[in-house]
């Protein structure tokens, strides 16, 4: 692992730490202003609509439990890719999620900003 993946490697583990601790002050920092995020049900939350989602519990994050992992870098911009378990309740339903995913992450002035995910559901 090269010293920029393993930076964005820990800025992942810091995304779902925060995530799942609802620390929306770090998702603040951590979330580009253009924040794109689709849901495995296809729905696109904005930075704004995200964090509130998270902030009011209609998403609450339980665990997360990623593997298949793997990074792509390209100057300031780092792709990652994995496999994730996800255990959150949703709009008040538990739920275990199973899905592929991609993350973007853009580097801007020297710091790191989460910039997009998409996930896709593997069907049991």
């Amino acid at each position: 692992m090269t010293d920029v993946t393993a930076e964005i490697a820990q800025m992942e583990d810091r995304r779902w730490e925060a995530q799942i601790a609802e620390d929306i002050s770090t998702l603040e920092q951590l979330y580009a202003p253009e924040l794109s995020y689709t849901h495995s049900n296809g729905h696109v939350d904005t930075k704004e609509s995200y964090i509130k989602a998270i902030a009011n519990k209609v998403f609450d994050y339980r665990s997360e439990d990623r593997t298949d992992t793997a990074f792509v870098v390209v100057g300031d911009t780092a792709m990652v890719t994995g496999r994730v378990k996800i255990h959150v309740i949703a709009g008040g339903a538990d739920r275990h999620l199973d899905a592929r995913y991609s993350v973007i992450w853009v580097r801007r002035n020297g710091t790191w900003q989460f910039l997009c995910w998409q996930s896709t559901p593997i069907p049991s």
